[in-house]
């Protein structure tokens, strides 16, 4: 007796529903791999040794754009930033449900929090979209032309809160560089600026990446003529 109609359109849909479950299974494991070696990345780029110690001011930039790339992947794939961010400072989710008290972190997580949370909040406002367009190139350390807004077409510049002056070997830091809109290279520093730059300092010492008397070398240097007179 032949299979009637009925019955092989039901064996059909059932092969169909068996096919998708398979693809999006497929997907999702994969998905997950990929956030994974995101958040494997993400935790060299924010070892001490990489995130402080660069070789030199270019492999410097070329790692914040790397870290930031990774960021816009990792948002991409549905993973908040701020957890990406968590596991590459081997965070576990855990110690916020139980409710970790700031004080408790790192003063040098904390910095590289918010390194990486600054830079890529301007990576956003500066008309970067979390695509595969805007991260593909950034896996070489390369920064591609904004797509969309006021710099749509021209590319951002990296610039230093603190300058090499006041503490030669800073500009290989991570945490001293900022991403910043074209058009910014050029312009004086603001008072923002300033303060910012000044608390980083008090931040690295902190940290005992760098010695108090350097912290107050660079504040002074930081520090307007007329502000110090007032003083």
């Amino acid at each position: 007796m032949e299979p009637s109609i009925r019955y092989i359109l039901s064996r059909a849909l059932l092969l169909i529903a068996l096919l998708v479950a398979l693809l999006y299974g497929y997907g999702f494991i994969k998905k997950q791999q990929r956030r994974s070696a995101v958040v494997a990345e993400l935790r060299q780029i924010c070892g001490e040794s990489s995130f402080f110690r660069q070789f030199s001011a270019e492999d410097a930039h070329k790692t914040l754009i790397r870290a930031i790339g990774l960021l816009a992947e990792a948002d991409s794939l549905g993973m908040a930033v701020d957890d990406a961010i968590d596991g590459g400072l081997g965070v576990k989710t855990e110690w916020f449900e139980n409710e970790l008290d700031e004080d408790d972190t790192p003063m040098k997580d904390k910095i590289i929090r918010a390194s990486l949370r600054g830079n890529y909040d301007n990576f956003i406002k500066l008309g970067f979209k979390p695509g595969f367009s805007s991260f593909k190139p950034m896996q070489d350390g390369q920064l591609a032309a904004i797509p969309s807004g006021t710099f749509a077409g021209r590319k951002p510049v990296i610039k230093t809160l603190i300058p090499a002056e006041a503490s030669p070997g800073i500009e290989k830091v991570l945490a001293n560089l900022e991403l910043s809109p074209p058009d910014s290279a050029d312009k004086p520093i603001t008072d923002i600026q300033i303060a910012a730059a000044k608390q980083l300092a008090r931040d690295l010492a902190d940290a005992g990446l760098i010695e108090e008397p350097v912290r107050e070398r660079i504040i002074a240097r930081l520090t307007p003529p007329e502000a110090s007179k007032e003083k």
